[in-house]
């Protein structure tokens, strides 16, 4: 068991997988804006980590201006360290497991063509908001204790002209879909809370997933970009039910973790 996790760790340390170079790069691009971003562009105003942010995160005026580079970069810019740790161990889990029983070209075309459809999906949604009605009518049930809490909780209210998209949950989102779409019976576990160990069916961390998305989307309405998730989930999940499933053999000496 310890030597094949070793044998592991050494060909994704050995920067040999598309995942671990995806990886590697999100992380130097993020180190890149902390130094930019201490260093001033314009004096007590605007910082070359700012002006950096703004060039390479998705922004629909600087898109529509002809940046069309940016619904491929901003999959690797990240708002924190938390931010990256928890996409990049994401993405290296399940990318990883993608590219031992598939290729390293599936795992590169579903991770970007993710990263757009959640650009789309993103834009689309923001661009909806100003029209859609107030969100708070779902919590009127409620105490009023918590749904005073909740509404405290709501972050996201900007416009298209002003919002910023940045990270790679969205085509990190397409490959945990494709690999749940993919392999519906495995079981996995996962950590509850960050804490509970617990074992679950990939069908059913996928229900889990879309309740936990829709809970916090609708109710506690945080400023995580989840129309940005549920559209590079839906790609990836449409995308694994499309790929032929490995033999069982394999399957299980190749994606055991």
């Amino acid at each position: 068991m310890m030597r094949r996790l070793q044998w592991r760790l050494r060909g994704f340390l050995s920067f040999s997988s598309v995942t671990a170079r995806l990886v590697a790069v999100s992380v130097l691009v993020h180190v890149v804006l902390l130094v930019a971003d201490r260093v001033d562009y314009i004096h007590n105003h605007s910082s070359f980590g700012y002006l950096l942010q703004r060039c390479f995160a998705l922004s629909w005026p600087l898109l529509s201006q002809g940046f069309f580079w940016q619904p491929l970069t901003y999959l690797f810019l990240h708002a924190s360290w938390l931010h990256l740790f928890l996409n990049m161990w994401a993405l290296s889990v399940f990318g990883g497991a993608l590219e031992r029983d598939h290729s390293s070209r599936f795992v590169l075309r579903l991770f970007f063509s993710g990263g757009i459809a959640a650009a789309l999906g993103w834009l689309a949604y923001t661009a909806l908001l100003p029209s859609l009605p107030d969100m708070s009518m779902l919590t009127a049930w409620l105490p009023a204790d918590i749904a005073v809490t909740l509404a405290a909780g709501s972050g996201f209210s900007g416009s298209l002209e002003s919002s910023v998209c940045l990270g790679a949950s969205g085509g990190v989102f397409a490959l945990l879909a494709a690999y749940l779409a993919i392999y519906p019976e495995r079981q996995l576990y996962v950590l509850l809370f960050f804490v509970i160990p617990l074992k679950v069916k990939c069908r059913t961390l996928l229900w889990i997933l879309l309740l936990l998305t829709f809970c916090d989307w609708f109710l506690i309405q945080s400023p995580i970009a989840h129309s940005s998730h549920l559209a590079g989930g839906i790609l990836g999940y449409l995308a694994g039910r499309r790929i032929k499933k490995p033999s069982f053999k394999t399957a299980k000496m190749k994606t055991e973790f």
